[in-house]
């Protein structure tokens, strides 16, 4: 067959690998940017310009042929979250002998399409994805059709998929709860997106709809509510600042608690930038941490912080070495289950009891 005829067919890696003369194990480890032999490496170029061949997610499925090779997809690697979940998953494939390719979206769907694209040309043996959002993203690429696939830090959004996340009801419950027992009962949620999907007064309407399953926030958000049901304390929209994830937003959450004259004394953050972003404002506005505002966070990063915050530990290296072993019973055939994770509150100093001379 002449090769502007091959050129016309759908070529698989097999052809591939009988047309350069080359094992599918060396075709692997170039398409993964791994050293082959220069040799090898010529007859594996000439092939691919002669062909315009470009390598499918499916190749991985050729039966012994594995590529030791792992994608991982995070909205921010230089978020301390995503931060720490890669760490885990490094360790845990590192100690599986896997190596892993990892992709930063950059908090934009564009983006992370553009990445899943790219990993879609690469021979992969299963994926880990925490999305930016919705993840409307992996089912419109048909190339991912049967790449085992863990979604990570999120729940319930792939049907089919297992999931590996936090118990982010139980973590909202536990640090709202936790500030009622202290006297307060006028406690600000600051959700945090990043992309906001609805203002604050459609947050209630809106937090059970399944659009709204992606976001931990509104997770978090359903364990608020509970807390402040079971102890009597009527839901005020005007405490909920709906924002996004930086010290900005922190800054901005404080001002807006501020210019809506609601008093809070107590406030559950999403993150440690937030936080820190709420009590430099909220400082500034003449209120004292913790005695006016007591705070918790989740996830504390005491190195970057100005207080060391009571917080709700969500263990993301465990997170991450989860979503590996998860992944490893797909690659390997069997069937894999959701992981939800334990939380743990953690009680430091800007939680402290509401002064009995202060109104609540």
């Amino acid at each position: 067959m002449a090769m502007r005829d091959i050129e016309k067919i759908q070529l698989s890696i097999k052809d591939i690998s009988r047309l350069s003369g080359v094992s599918i194990a060396t075709l692997s480890r170039f398409f993964n940017g791994q050293s082959v032999r220069p040799s090898n490496e010529a007859k594996i170029q000439k092939i691919l310009q002669e062909t315009g061949y470009r390598p499918s997610i499916a190749a991985r499925f050729i039966k012994g042929h594995n590529s030791g090779v792992i994608g991982l997809i995070v909205p921010e690697i230089t978020h301390p979250f995503f931060a720490l979940i890669a760490e885990g998953v490094m360790r845990e494939a590192r100690n599986q002998g896997k190596l892993v390719l990892l992709g930063s979206s950059e908090g934009s769907m564009e983006i992370e399409k553009q990445i899943i694209d790219r990993f879609s040309q690469s021979i992969l043996d299963g994926l880990i994805y925490i999305p930016v959002a919705k993840a409307e993203n992996i089912p419109a690429l048909k190339s991912f059709r049967n790449l085992p696939l863990v979604v990570t830090a999120r729940k319930g959004i792939i049907p089919g998929v297992p999931h590996v996340y936090h118990d982010g009801e139980g973590g909202g419950y536990l640090a709202t709860k936790h500030l009622i027992s202290l006297g307060r009962h006028r406690i600000a949620f600051i959700a945090s997106f990043w992309d906001v999907p609805c203002t604050n007064t459609e947050l209630l309407a809106n937090h059970k709809k399944s659009f709204m399953h992606s976001f931990s926030s509104i997770e978090r958000f359903k364990g608020y509510l509970k807390a402040l049901e079971e102890a009597g304390i009527p839901y005020n929209p005007n405490l909920v600042v709906v924002t996004g994830y930086g010290h900005m937003h922190g800054v901005d959450a404080a001002s807006e608690l501020k210019g809506r004259f609601v008093d809070c004394n107590g406030v559950v953050t999403m993150t440690q930038a937030v936080a820190n972003g709420f009590t430099a404002q909220a400082k500034r506005l003449g209120y004292r941490v913790p005695e006016d505002i007591s705070v918790v966070l989740f996830d504390a990063n005491e190195s970057k912080a100005d207080y060391t915050f009571t917080y709700i530990e969500l263990h993301l290296i465990r997170m991450g070495q989860e979503s590996v072993r998860t992944l490893n019973e797909l690659i390997e055939g069997r069937e894999a289950q959701d992981i939800c994770l334990d939380v743990e509150l953690r009680v430091r100093e800007t939680s402290v009891k509401l002064p009995a001379e202060a109104p609540r």
